[in-house]
């Protein structure tokens, strides 16, 4: 069984609901920053089909990055 696809628009709320808030938009890059990451975060919006292995990177560095 594969992994799951995401939109974009899924890895946005994820991101909200980890505390990340939007920091900049260049185009179609939404930029997120954390308080306690030194780290920003990239979604390409919109997007219907995020790659597998660009949205499971993106979910770690979600997840991770908040320590």
């Amino acid at each position: 069984m594969g992994k799951k696809r995401y939109t974009s628009r899924e890895l946005i709320a994820m991101s909200g609901e980890y505390g990340w808030e939007l920091v900049s938009v260049k185009g179609d890059h939404h930029n997120f920053k954390h308080y306690d990451s030194r780290f920003i975060v990239t979604i390409v919006h919109p997007q219907k089909d995020v790659p597998v292995g660009r949205s499971s990177d993106t979910i770690k560095k979600i997840k991770l990055e908040v320590k």
